[in-house]
């Protein structure tokens, strides 16, 4: 078996010891020995490889990401931060250029920035012929043509489904503007429908290497349908496995009934089942239930009314979303819930202590919410005692995103709370950090940037902010070693994982990263760029990119 010694390093661990340490020592797949060169020789390693000053993470783990809607958006039409005008110029050079695509795929469109809601006229003006969609940056609304709205049978009689909107003008017609379930029932397994099995596993491929590229060694694939599982099965069976650890959440939708929910709960525990024997690299954990919508569009479920008086209720009700809990928590599947506002987080807690009630106690359920954007300070410790996992993705906070967020809220006392990720590890809650790709870039450094600071990483050249009130969010801010704990040992607790990866500790997975960059030096320039920094990937003690290679 070989042994290498990885000296002159800066090593952090993900242990609560913080220390950085100068040596780490992997022989095969494992980790061995961390601490000092002088006793690394102990370990008689048959190589030696010098990391002249470089800090080496362990492996990071995306908690929260969409692993086939993320392959996708790779190849889309950016629109983020783009108005109406600078879209449609966009669009007509993507349907020019590219004359024999069926369809015209965009992504992260920004309400603040388009200013008026999305209608089907500015894109039919562009493309007139042919299927153009366009995803908010939230995912959680499309803006379509008419084009689009044809093919897939969607007309001004079509009801809305249950937890969405077809949305239309005082006249009843359609504008081409689709949200929440809308979006889930109607427009996603369009898209799907066109894309063949060979085309989502080179989605995959170009996902897996655009993790390792930036240092991440898992993930967790939230609102996973089958067209995805078939893919990750496709992907592992013509690879010999994935080349990172993906665990699956499978999504429920609300509509139907009692039996057609449950039946969705126990496909997803059958498919646990089948794959049982391609873990730890592909597995289904549990499932992925939306609860709410999102503040950017006003369908997030709050205790309070929006200041335009707005009430939009749960996606799920109350009821409905117990049953489904509970049934999956006997089943010992984790349960990922979405609840971005206050009162979707207090529906989902109320599901989950009923579930524990139901059920007894039992270890390692390890249950998520997943966004807490919005969340009472009662609701907080009430999370840790039940022992859910807060899954959040600090790139959400960025000031480029959060510009109509707080527009929605009319700027009041609402959100001096927002993200308040240091009232979590305050209340010794369980964290997983992750990217919510591809709602918000995947890279996980300047995540941790944004999580350390609130300072922008996707557009650096913002000026800090310079009035009190935006100023004092510093005060949710979590350090930076928090943070990297967050990104690694808290994405292996978040998958039921933290026995295998997370740290670098003996009998783990030689799973880290090698960064040129030192983002622990102290200057938030180093932190800033440090994603650019990262030199090598290794997984299970192979190294699996380098850059440059």
């Amino acid at each position: 078996m070989k042994t290498t010694h990885f000296k002159n390093g800066r090593i952090f661990t993900s242990t609560a010891d913080g220390t950085l340490h100068d040596s780490l020592v992997i022989a095969g797949d494992k980790v061995v020995f961390v601490g000092t060169a002088s006793d690394a020789t102990s370990h008689s390693p048959s190589e030696v490889v010098d990391l002249e000053g470089k800090v080496v993470l362990p492996g990071i783990i995306d908690a929260h990401s969409h692993l086939m809607l993320l392959g996708g958006s790779l190849t889309k039409v950016d629109c983020l931060g783009k108005s109406i005008p600078q879209i449609q110029a966009a669009i007509k050079e993507r349907y020019e250029s590219d004359s024999n695509a069926s369809t015209v795929l965009g992504c992260q469109f920004q309400y603040d920035a388009i200013v008026e809601l999305p209608h089907k006229k500015y894109l039919d003006e562009v493309c007139p012929d042919k299927p153009c969609i366009i995803d908010n940056s939230s995912l959680h609304s499309v803006w379509l043509n008419s084009a689009a709205m044809s093919a897939m049978g969607i007309t001004n009689d079509t009801p809305n489904p249950k937890g969405g909107e077809f949305v239309r003008d005082e006249a009843g017609e359609l504008t081409g503007y689709f949200r929440e379930t809308a979006v889930v029932d109607y427009v996603w397994p369009w898209v799907a429908a066109q894309t063949s099995l060979a085309q989502r596993e080179s989605m995959l491929g170009r996902v897996f290497d655009a993790y390792l590229a930036t240092g991440v060694t898992g993930a967790v694939d939230l609102a996973t349908v089958p067209d995805d599982l078939a893919a990750l099965e496709a992907y592992a069976a013509h690879h010999g496995r994935l080349p990172i650890r993906i665990a699956c959440h499978w999504l429920i939708r609300p509509n139907g009934t009692d039996e057609s929910r449950a039946a969705q709960v126990l496909e997803a525990a059958a498919h646990r089942d089948r794959l049982s024997h391609l873990a730890p690299w592909l597995s289904v954990a549990g499932i992925k239930i939306i609860s709410d919508g999102v503040v950017d569009s006003c369908t997030a479920f709050l205790r309070d009314p929006y200041p335009n008086g707005e009430t939009p209720g749960p996606i799920w009700p109350g009821d409905e979303l117990q049953k489904v809990i509970t049934l999956a928590d006997s089943l010992d599947l984790q349960v990922a819930c979405h609840a971005i506002g206050d009162a979707a987080v207090d529906q989902a807690l109320d599901a989950f202590e009923a579930a524990i009630e139901a059920n007894g106690p039992r270890e390692r359920r390890r249950h998520r919410i997943e966004h807490l954007e919005l969340v009472g300070a009662d609701a907080i410790p009430r999370l840790a005692r039940l022992g859910v996992v807060a899954s959040m993705q600090p790139v959400h906070a960025d000031p480029v995103k959060v510009v109509n967020w707080d527009a929605q809220l009319a700027h009041g006392c609402r959100c001096d709370r927002k993200f308040p990720w240091k009232e979590f590890e305050d209340a010794n809650a369980d964290v997983a950090f992750g990217s919510d790709a591809p709602t918000a870039p995947y890279h996980p450094l300047p995540n941790l940037y944004t999580a350390t600071t609130r300072l922008s990483a996707i557009n650096p050249s913002l000026p800090d902010p310079v009035d009190e009130r935006t100023k004092s969010l510093a005060k949710l801010c979590v350090s930076l070693e928090t943070a990297v704990r967050y990104y690694t040992a808290g994405g292996a607790y978040s998958m039921r994982a933290d026995k295998e990866i997370g740290t670098l500790e003996p009998g783990k997975s030689a799973d880290f990263a090698v960064l040129a960059i030192d983002p622990f030096d102290g200057r938030l320039d180093s932190l800033r760029k440090a994603q650019k920094g990262v030199a090598e990937t290794w997984v299970a003690g192979q190294k699996v990119w380098t850059k440059g290679a």
